[in-house]
């Protein structure tokens, strides 16, 4: 397991919350340099992503599919538009369905998943953004609905 455990709040509820749930086998590895992260992925069978408040992004879970990794996470902010529920991930409604989605990481196809990269790339990206920007201006008297719409397509 590797996680973000460097802010004392972030320390205190891992040592409350998640350390007495772990084995004396279990490693718990703090934030690594991005070559023992890579190494760390290459054998992970699987993203788990608890977030619990609505996040705008997650470029990790982005960065997991990018590299064929099926992401389990709770449906809060963006990750219903990150993970195809079923398809390159679980979308899951509270901690027993996460624990359950689990055993069921092998049923993703993880080439489902590399292909959700083609979704964030730095060129799709851009060019939805450049699209939006150019209805905006075109079309100024536009309702933020149509332009979320417009967004998505």
């Amino acid at each position: 397991m590797s996680a973000k455990i460097r802010e004392p709040a972030e320390r205190a509820c891992f040592d409350q919350q998640v350390r007495p749930l772990l084995g004396p086998d279990d490693d718990v590895l703090a934030e690594q340099p991005l070559a023992a992260r890579v190494e760390l992925m290459r054998h992970a069978a699987a993203l788990l992503n608890p977030i619990t408040w609505p996040k705008p992004f997650g470029l990790v879970m982005a960065e997991a599919l990018a590299t064929a990794m099926p992401v389990l996470a709770f449906p809060n902010g963006a990750e219903p538009e990150i993970i195809d529920h079923s398809q390159t991930g679980y979308l899951c409604c509270g901690e027993d369905e996460m624990t359950a989605a689990v055993a069921r990481v092998g049923e993703i196809d993880p080439r489902q998943c590399r292909a959700a990269e083609r979704r964030f790339s730095l060129a799709r990206m851009a060019a939805d953004y450049e699209r939006l920007y150019r209805v905006i201006l075109e079309h100024p008297g536009r309702s933020t609905p149509e332009r979320t719409r417009i967004r998505a397509l």
